[in-house]
């Protein structure tokens, strides 16, 4: 799902492949949970498509069952951080009321 146009990855998909397996080395502990939030976008991306592909496509879910999804693949307490950024960069969908929210694919946001 990476897009290379959005994410600085090199053109090469088996160099691509392991510059977000190195990105995500590092921001992942021990159990495969996001330790920290990185600042930099292209790396913000990767750990967004990671938590994406935790979704399943078309179902929908309740706020609390996505914090809860959310919750357990992260270490540092910030759920709401994460909903915000899944939507706003879309990978994630909502309704404008925020009660549901869903994957729709796991095709690159643009």
């Amino acid at each position: 799902m990476t897009n290379s146009s959005t994410i600085d990855v090199p053109d090469d998909p088996i160099a691509a492949l392991r510059k977000r397996s190195r990105i995500l080395d590092r921001l992942l502990d021990e159990e495969g949970r996001v330790a920290r939030w990185p600042k930099r976008r292209a790396q913000k991306l990767i750990v967004l498509e990671h938590l994406a592909q935790h979704f399943e496509p078309g179902v929908r879910l309740a706020e609390a069952e996505v914090n809860e999804l959310l919750n357990s693949l992260h270490a540092f307490s910030d759920a709401a951080l994460l909903r915000r950024w899944l939507v706003e960069e879309g990978f994630v969908s909502r309704t404008s009321s925020g009660s549901a929210y869903w994957l729709e694919s796991m095709e690159a946001p643009s």
